[in-house]
């Protein structure tokens, strides 16, 4: 299983959702909730999921309206979020919430494609918006018809390819901490292999398996993925410091008794 998962999730014209349905199957078999968990939300969506939207997909997006004026119509002007009213522009900016499911996300690609090269997309309470804004600028000759998020057909890939991505990581992490003698991963570190990729939390492990004929025994070796004190780094920077310096004052002391560099 996680064999046919790691080839699909390399090969770029596999579904995703197809992916994503054998990873369920793989959290199911590992007995990994967080597994499941995860897969689900990006084949369902994550409207209503009562989870954080990830990062990823906050695609960058303009805004755009459509207007009227006394003798002209005006379609795709570009506004920045400070000419949104308040207190929407507190709330709305160029970026875009994607909790549709993964599906709909590879429908919107296949549109944009199809469409030139972007989708409209409709913002929370649009109407009520653009009601706002003609109330505010009072102008009797223009007149705000629609606003809506404009998104790049690179910027709905940059979503897909980081989905993705964060499939193959999981695959990688959950192989890195498998025994050789073993064809699954086991639950606890299929649940830290997604901690780690997708949430950013706990650590990394590798298993080495003994070279030594015969031996089946392997070790286990937990890596932290950020040094939490920072001491390392510190005292390498520091040690770093005191070299240049020591250095610095030897080529001083020689230049100033007559040797040339």
């Amino acid at each position: 299983m996680i064999e046919a998962i790691e080839r699909d999730a390399l090969d770029s014209s596999v579904p995703l959702a197809d992916t994503l349905r054998k990873l369920i199957a793989l959290g199911g078999q590992t007995g990994s909730t967080e597994l499941r968990d995860w897969a689900s939300r990006e084949l369902r969506g994550y409207v209503g999921s009562g989870v954080e939207l990830p990062e990823y997909r906050k695609p960058p997006a303009i805004i755009q309206i459509n207007a009227t004026t006394f003798n002209a119509r005006i379609t795709g002007q570009q506004i920045s979020p400070r000419q949104l009213p308040d207190p929407v522009n507190k709330h709305i900016g160029e970026e875009i919430p994607l909790g549709q499911s993964v599906g709909e996300i590879e429908a919107l690609f296949e549109q944009a494609r199809a469409d030139g090269g972007s989708v409209r997309l409709t913002m929370p309470n649009a109407q009520d918006v653009v009601t706002l804004m003609n109330h505010e600028v009072g102008d009797p000759y223009q007149h705000i018809t629609e606003i809506y998020w404009s998104l790049s057909q690179p910027a709905i890939q940059g979503v897909l390819d980081q989905i993705r991505t964060t499939l193959v990581e999981l695959i990688a992490e959950m192989r890195a901490g498998m025994p050789d003698t073993e064809d699954l991963p086991s639950a606890e570190l299929a649940d830290q292999a997604v901690n780690l990729v997708v949430h950013g939390r706990g650590h990394r492990i590798n298993v080495t398996t003994a070279q030594s004929a015969g031996s089946g025994s392997h070790t286990t070796q937990a890596t932290p993925a950020v040094d939490d004190t920072g001491w390392t780094s510190r005292r390498i920077g520091a040690l770093v410091v005191g070299a240049a310096t020591v250095v610095g004052a030897i080529i001083a002391i020689l230049q100033w008794q007559g040797w040339g560099f």
